[in-house]
């Protein structure tokens, strides 16, 4: 005989409580694992001015609306 949804929910209470006490004893049982000393990024000149956007183009509107380059 089959069993009634009240049973199931029950059941499925029962299986799931199961299933979140073994992931909560995996989740503790994880590696430490050591941190990584960070490197410190150094940049060149060039990238700083490209950074800075000294190099870019620049452009204004001309006559009609179109864009011109200066």
């Amino acid at each position: 005989m089959n069993p009634t949804l009240c049973d199931q929910l029950n059941q499925w209470k029962k299986d799931k409580a199961a299933v979140e006490k073994e992931r909560k004893r995996n989740s503790k049982k994880k590696k430490c694992y050591q941190k990584q000393e960070k490197r410190k990024e150094t940049l060149s000149t060039r990238d700083v001015m490209d950074l800075m956007g000294t190099n870019r183009q620049i452009l204004t509107r001309g006559k009609g609306g179109a864009y011109r380059q200066k």
